[in-house]
């Protein structure tokens, strides 16, 4: 039996929903608002970023919200801490390639597996809306201004908006969408650092990068998992909670 880590599972798939959110960000250089007047480097790409996130979910009358700390290394070691409202640590998220590391200090555990482990069923299937939220044009490579359909690349039909040759709002048939505001132009890189994901049952996730610095050097140990003293569980087994 595992041991019950989570009393809600909004707990669980707050921190989950902020990494598909984060690579996002990461992976999109896109923003709205006063997009048009947005002047940025041809090519210039985020290779790292520190940032302190705050971030919150709505689904009918419920809602919660949470902050903590990203480090981000191009292309896909990823790490966040969300802290409790007097500054402990509550969870830390390790992304590195396929493998996932979800640790829970105050309890001992550690899930650890590959993001194909996680359970596809429930709102875990939201998974499958990741690759879709990362899958995006590159600055300025399909149209400048204008909204197309087409079938992207994972065989899915949606809906794409661009201004300034970059997305600005993507959508599915089945009211899945996401929008990107709140641009941030640092040193020549352009980054959204907001993001918003809606679907048709009403449900709200947003995140917000606050003070981000791109492209400064840190550690290499801070993407490794201290696991001294825990008990690591197969990530599969997070909504067997």
């Amino acid at each position: 039996m595992f041991p019950r880590i989570a009393t809600k599972r909004i707990t669980i798939l707050l921190p989950l929903r902020c990494l598909v959110l984060l690579a996002a960000l990461l992976l999109l250089s896109s923003c709205a608002g006063q997009v048009a007047q947005l002047v940025y480097t041809n090519g210039a790409v985020v290779e790292t970023l520190s940032a302190a996130v705050s971030l919150s979910f709505s689904s009918g009358e419920k809602g919660m919200g949470g902050s903590g700390y990203l480090v981000y290394r191009r292309p896909d070691q990823m790490r966040l801490i969300v802290l409790s409202p007097f500054g402990t640590t509550l969870m830390e998220v390790y992304v590195n390639n396929e493998r996932v590391t979800i640790v829970y200090p105050g309890k001992g555990a550690a899930f650890a597996g590959r993001l194909a482990d996680l359970p596809q069923r429930g709102e875990s299937a939201g998974w499958r809306q990741v690759r879709w939220v990362m899958d995006v044009d590159p600055p300025g490579s399909t149209m400048q201004d204008g909204t197309l359909e087409r079938m992207n690349s994972l065989g899915m039909k949606e809906r794409v908006t661009f201004e300034n040759g970059l997305v600005t709002a993507k959508a599915l048939p089945n009211g899945d969408g996401a929008r990107y505001g709140d641009f941030a132009v640092i040193n020549g890189v352009p980054l959204a650092t907001e993001i918003i994901m809606e679907n048709a049952a009403g449900d709200r996730f947003r995140l917000k990068l606050n003070e981000p610095e791109v492209n400064t050097p840190f550690e290499a140990d801070v993407f490794t998992p201290r696991l001294d003293g825990l008990t690591v569980y197969p990530l599969a087994a997070l909504q067997g909670s």
